[in-house]
């Protein structure tokens, strides 16, 4: 028995949209993603150079000075994004109690009968405890008091 070759699918070929949909994504990758990497790059190697340049050039006047700055400039860029990070989630709150305000009032919320339930299983554990607590406590403290007593008299006899 013979098995029948393999026919060869041709290879796909796309159409013009997504051609067209291809080269409009090549473009903006090439314009607002790779163009700023490469210039951002860029600025930090120059920075580096100089830097390394100015740090390590015995000749020029105020090379400290010059390390020192270009040092301060890399530090507050590399600080910059971090503090940014940072102020996303006060705002986010900030945008969070202004969306919540311009919401209609519900009068209860869903949690409100929750906490109403458990508010009214803390007071009658509070209550519970008021009763309880001194009907424990008094024996304790009136046999430490006893104690207390005793002692006191056995010394005052001994120092007799």
């Amino acid at each position: 028995m013979t098995t029948p070759a393999p026919t060869e699918s041709p290879a796909y070929e796309p159409t013009l949209i997504q051609k067209e949909r291809a080269a409009t994504l090549r473009r903006f990758n090439r314009l607002y993603v790779y163009l700023p990497l490469g210039l951002a790059s860029l600025g930090a190697l120059t920075l580096v150079i100089l830097m390394l340049w100015g740090a390590l050039s015995p000749n020029i006047v105020g090379t400290r000075e010059f390390a020192s700055g270009l040092a301060d400039i890399v530090l507050i860029l590399t600080i910059l994004p971090l503090l940014l990070l940072c102020a996303i989630v006060p705002a986010a709150a900030v945008g969070y109690a202004v969306y919540r305000r311009q919401q209609p009032q519900r009068e209860h919320g869903r949690l409100q009968p929750l906490f109403w339930r458990l508010d009214s299983l803390v007071n009658k554990a509070h209550d519970k405890a008021e009763t309880a607590l001194p009907k424990a406590a008094n024996p304790v403290i009136s046999g430490h008091a006893r104690m207390t007593y005793w002692r006191t008299l056995i010394k005052k006899i001994k120092n007799k």
